[in-house]
Parts: structure tokens; C-alpha cells; sequence
């Protein structure tokens, strides 16, 4: 009868190899850099939007004796909501 060889297992005694892992790390640090600039582009939308003009700007009620006719809730030529006054 014969013996089976024995093979010797190797051990790793040195550094942790992370050339598996790499991957695995890649996707998070790209994840955790989508979140970050996401998160930091919230509030520039709102900043460029305001510095350019296209943001409506918050409107009052009128003052009735500015008006001979009366006030109409209207859209400017941007969208915008004002208020328009109307004289019969």
C-alpha cells in the first residue's frame, strides 16, 4: 500500500496582502465621495440659481392704496408669481 504525500501548507507570516480586497475598498471610497459631493452640492444649486436671477423672490401683499382697480395673483415673464394691479 502507499503512502499519500503530504503537501505542505503555506503560511503567511508576512504583511496582509490587500490585492484582494482592492475592489472591495475601491467601492467604498467611491461611495463615500458620491455622498460627500452630493451632500456639498445641496446647497450650491440654490447659490448659482440666486446669483443668476432665476430664483423667485419672495413676494408680499400689496398695498391696496398703491392701486386704483385692484390686485391680480399673476406670473411674470420668468414664472415668477406677482402681483399685478388692474384699473377698470
Amino acid at each position: 500500500m502507499a503512502k499519500a504525500k503530504r503537501t505542505a501548507v503555506k503560511s503567511r507570516s508576512g504583511a496582509f496582502d490587500f490585492s484582494s480586497w482592492n475592489f472591495v475598498i475601491f467601492l467604498t471610497l467611491a461611495l463615500m465621495l458620491l455622498v460627500f459631493v452630493i451632500y456639498a452640492m445641496q446647497s450650491v444649486a440654490d447659490d448659482v440659481r440666486t446669483k443668476a436671477g432665476l430664483a423667485c423672490p419672495k413676494i408680499g401683499l400689496p398695498d391696496p392704496a398703491q392701486c386704483p382697480g385692484k390686485w391680480v395673483l399673476d406670473k411674470d415673464g420668468l414664472g415668477c408669481t406677482t402681483f399685478t394691479c388692474e384699473t377698470p
